[in-house]
Order: structure tokens, then C-alpha cells, then sequence
């Protein structure tokens, strides 16, 4: 997707329908992460964009590296996601999982939409493509973010009764 926040969709009602199972933002970084390089290919100014980091084991290898990079942020991440109002425990398990679940999510919804992906290589071919149109996939994350909203304030609110009957 040429506008990476499209991701973002997905990725937080995914995130916000498996929580706490699944480390936030992790998800949420994982779903994104993947545009590093196709950013890097326009920066370099190559015509190609979508090669090796957008198949499942490029995505699979990047998203290992964010959960690493996540697992030893987890404190300053922990911060932020307090100011959010969303506390959450972080382990090994959690963020690895919500990183690839994050990264594979990014690769389906970009095979829809793009030729020169090959999302199972080093098998060719992309049987994705063109099974949706881009404004269905657009669509798509939008309708995700906004789902994700009510979502989110339900997850709050869960989370400040928990709370409650842990004092009680």
C-alpha cells in the first residue's frame, strides 16, 4: 500500500480483539515494519519495490528482528501504552506471535495488490493478485480502524473494572 497507516487498520483490531494475548505494539509495529523496504527502494530511486522482505520469509525474518528490538524496548513501550490506558504484559511469546501475526497481515493484504510480489517464495507466482480490487482492500482497513475504535474504548473500560475488583 503506498500509504503504510492503511496497515494500521488491520493491525490494531487485531491487536485490540486478541488483548492482552497478543503485545500490542507489536502488532502494530509488525503490520508496518515490512514498508521499510520498499521506502528504502524509493529512496535509492528503484523501480521495484515489493521483493524480498514482502514474502511470508522475509516477513517472517523481519518480524523475529522487531520482536527482539520490541522485547528489549518492552519498558519504553510499556510507557507509552500506559498513556494509552492500555497496561499490558509483555513475554517473549506474546510479542514474537503479534509480530508475525502483524508482518503476515501486511503481506496478504499487499499481495492483492501488487504484480511483482511473490508472497510464498521461493515458490513464483502470486495467487492473491487480483482477487479483491485496491478500493476493496482500502476499504478494508478503513472499515478495521473505525471497528477498532469502540474497540479500543470497550478494552479501557474492561481493563479500569479489572482494576476495580483487584482494590475490592
Amino acid at each position: 500500500m503506498p500509504f503504510t497507516p492503511f496497515h494500521l487498520g488491520p493491525g490494531l483490531l487485531i491487536g485490540l480483539i486478541f488483548f492482552p494475548l497478543l503485545y500490542l505494539p507489536a502488532v502494530l509495529l509488525g503490520s508496518i515494519i515490512v514498508d521499510v523496504e520498499p521506502l528504502s527502494f524509493l529512496i535509492l530511486g528503484l523501480p521495484v519495490l515489493h521483493l524480498f522482505f514482502h514474502t511470508f520469509l522475509g516477513a517472517t525474518i523481519m518480524a523475529l528482528i522487531l520482536a527482539l528490538i520490541v522485547f528489549l524496548l518492552q519498558e519504553l513501550l510499556g510507557s507509552i501504552m500506559r498513556v494509552f490506558r492500555l497496561p499490558q504484559k509483555a513475554s517473549p511469546m506474546n510479542i514474537t506471535l503479534a509480530a508475525l501475526i502483524g508482518a503476515y497481515s501486511h503481506i496478504i493484504l499487499d499481495a492483492f495488490l501488487y504484480p511483482e510480489m511473490q508472497p510464498f517464495w521461493p515458490l513464483l507466482g502470486n495467487p492473491f493478485l487480483g482477487l479483491v480490487s485496491s478500493s476493496t482492500v482500502y476499504l478494508f482497513c478503513i472499515i478495521c480502524f473505525i471497528i477498532a475504535i469502540p474497540l479500543y474504548i470497550f478494552q479501557i473500560w474492561r481493563i479500569k473494572q479489572q482494576t476495580k475488583k483487584m482494590i475490592i
